[in-house]
């Protein structure tokens, strides 16, 4: 991306910022993990209620930054996990994954779009151990996926939209 893609900005607002405060719209304690860039990041967020958790170790892969916030919120019920390059989404679609928790008691609820499935995701806090178990390269798709049969599913195409390459930020400002 030839910058640190969370610091693009999209309509005003870069998208660790946008991701932050649809997060604390809805979840009454928000933990960010950052990783390169660090200062940058914590500077974006610093007039923000969050708590910030730096992740050294970035490099070794998403794993690792999966581990530090759910260490970060070892004490919670649940941890809402949402990834900031998924600049659709809104406090509403938080809502829902949110209430389907309650509603259904899942162990997991997580979204459903163009034929898969991932964040934003919702996990009980008797998963916290195997998510905090995963490492390399990889986020929570392999405990979603251990307890796929367990889990509520909502569709959410909003969620497919995603920053990783510049032809995605390319695609995003095409949107009408």
């Amino acid at each position: 991306m030839g910058q640190p893609k969370l610091l693009l900005r999209l309509g005003g607002k870069t998208l660790l910022r946008r991701a932050v405060e649809t997060a604390l719209a809805v979840c009454g304690e928000v933990v960010v993990v950052v990783g390169p860039e660090a200062d940058r990041m914590r500077e974006e967020l610093r007039d923000l209620p969050v708590t910030i958790v730096e992740n050294p170790d970035h490099v070794l892969g998403l794993s690792t930054s999966l581990r530090r916030g759910i260490e970060a919120v070892a004490d919670a019920d649940a941890a809402l996990l949402l990834l900031a390059d998924q600049p659709a989404l809104t406090p509403g679609h938080l809502r829902r994954l949110v209430e389907a928790w309650e509603r259904t008691g899942a162990r997991i609820v997580a979204c459903a779009y163009r034929g898969t499935v991932g964040p934003p995701a919702l996990f009980h806090r008797s998963l916290f151990g195997e998510l905090r178990a995963l490492r390399g390269d990889v986020g929570a798709k392999p405990v979603l996926e251990a307890h796929r049969e367990e889990a509520v599913f909502l569709p959410l195409e909003e969620a497919a939209l995603d920053v990783d390459t510049p032809e995605d930020w390319a695609r995003i400002h095409q949107k009408p």
